[in-house]
């Protein structure tokens, strides 16, 4: 099978690359993500000094992420595929039942996620209260935003594409986790 092929097979032929978000904002929440991400890595570098294993490590690589994805808006490859198999697939006109179902179980599996990292990582958030308010704000804006994505929140009759909660969340919730970084440095790894 060829390139072409898989494409048009996968429907990855209908989505490109391309930056989402040029604005200033968008590349404003870019930059908190990614110097939230380096502060992360930072304090993991200096936990490891001490022989101590922690999740700063897991945190920058998810505010890495967040920070790339905000460019790249992989979420639409998502809907693309998502969209393609549906066609093919011939249950298209059922999508919404399906979105609502796919937006449960990801907000279930983002909760149990969060909740197992809260209890693996239990003495790490309770030195360190500004990254757990952090991920928990950012969870959140995750949650928020599969609902957008799936028209979930058209369902529920709630309006979420107003893009300034995202942003307010996003840049909240990566200050919040920076400082709990800058923090742990600060104290030099043990908060």
């Amino acid at each position: 099978m060829t390139l072409s092929e898989l494409k048009a097979a996968t429907g990855l032929d209908l989505w490109r690359f391309q930056l989402d978000n040029p604005t200033i904002l968008g590349w404003t929440v870019v930059a908190f993500y990614e110097m939230a991400a380096l502060a992360c890595a930072r304090a993991a570098v200096l936990r490891r000094r001490i022989g101590d294993t922690s999740p700063w490590w897991i945190l920058a690589a998810g505010l890495c992420f967040l920070g790339i994805n905000k460019q790249a808006n992989l979420q639409t490859l998502l809907i693309v595929i998502g969209r393609h198999l549906s066609e093919t697939g011939g249950w298209y006109e059922d999508r919404r039942t399906i979105q609502l179902i796919f937006s449960a179980v990801f907000a279930l599996g983002l909760g149990v996620i969060l909740i197992w990292l809260a209890f693996k990582y239990r003495g790490f958030f309770k030195l360190n209260r500004f990254a757990f308010w952090g991920v928990v704000v950012l969870g959140l804006f995750v949650g928020m935003r599969a609902a957008t994505i799936d028209h979930v929140d058209e369902f529920l009759k709630i309006n979420l594409k107003d893009e300034k909660w995202a942003w307010v969340l996003e840049i909240t919730g990566s200050v919040l986790i920076g400082l709990g970084a800058i923090r742990h440095e600060a104290t030099g790894g043990g908060a």
